[in-house]
Order: structure tokens, then sequence, then C-alpha cells
């Protein structure tokens, strides 16, 4: 009797231990998620532009953005650029691209724009808008690193 006593006794224990470690993870997931940034790419161009998205892993996805139509994601994790194109042939070195990379360093958010192989938005016109006042937008692709704190919704505006 004893042994079984003792033995419900540790068993509850451990039960409540794990427990509070996944009530524990659980916040700071949550806590790290509402303070992460919005990352918005809003087509105001008369024609689509494409949108290449490289992850800090390489991998690579390619959405085709219409006249109107916005693109937006959650900000996380370091080394991930948005290309931005207005040819779906994004690797060919002819093609003009818009870069907008961004690293979440929590609580610091880096951020640039540069371009390569020419801009395609020259004539066409970009703006980076940032939500939080006290951070820099950008209007030209100077490729300056800029910081905000997490949080911030940032609007690449398209033409």
């Amino acid at each position: 009797m004893y042994l079984a006593k003792h033995f419900n006794n540790l068993r509850g224990r451990h039960i409540r231990a794990v427990t509070e470690a996944k009530t524990l993870a659980l916040i700071s997931a949550l806590s790290a998620t509402a303070f992460a940034g919005t990352a918005v790419v809003t087509n105001k161009c008369s024609q689509d532009v494409f949108l290449t998205i490289t992850r800090s892993d390489q991998t690579s996805q390619t959405y085709d953005i219409q006249s109107g139509i916005s693109y937006s994601e959650t900000i996380s994790g370091q080394g991930n650029s948005f290309g931005v194109t207005l040819s779906s042939d994004y690797y060919s070195p002819n093609t003009p691209k818009l870069i907008w990379g961004f690293s979440d360093v929590s609580p610091t958010l880096y951020y640039s724009v540069s371009t390569v192989d020419g801009n395609p938005f020259g004539s066409l016109g970009f703006g980076l808008v940032v939500s939080d006042n006290s951070c820099s937008g950008v209007a030209s692709a100077d490729s300056r690193t800029r910081t905000c704190e997490d949080g911030a919704t940032f609007t690449l505006n398209l033409c």
C-alpha cells in the first residue's frame, strides 16, 4: 500500500511538472507571435508583379500578385528576403529585382531595400512604409540597414 501511494504521489508531481513546462512553452510561443511584425506587399501597378520569398534555409516560393492585390505574412526568423520583379523569370541574371531583406532578432527587426540587375520600379516608383512612426520608411533602394522594434507593420507599396 505504501509503495502504491508513493508511486501515485510521484506520478502526480511528474504530470504537474510536464503540464507546467508545456504551459510555459505555449506562453513563450504566443509572446513571440504577439510581438512579431507583419510584412505586406501591395501591388498598385497596372500589371501583375512577382514576389519571390527566400527564407534563411534557401527555400523559396514565388507568388503572382495581381494589380490591386496585397500579400502579407508574419515576420519571423533571420535572413529572409522578398524579391519583387515584373517578370516571372526571377532567377535570370537579366531580370531587374527589388530586394527587401529583413531579420527578426527580438526585440529588434533589421531591414533594408536594394536592387539587383537594375530597379524594376525605377520609373514606376515604390515605397516601404512602417506603421511605427519612430521607424524609417524607405523611398529608394539605398541598401542601408535600418532597425525597428518588433510589432510594426511594414508595407511595400509598388507603383
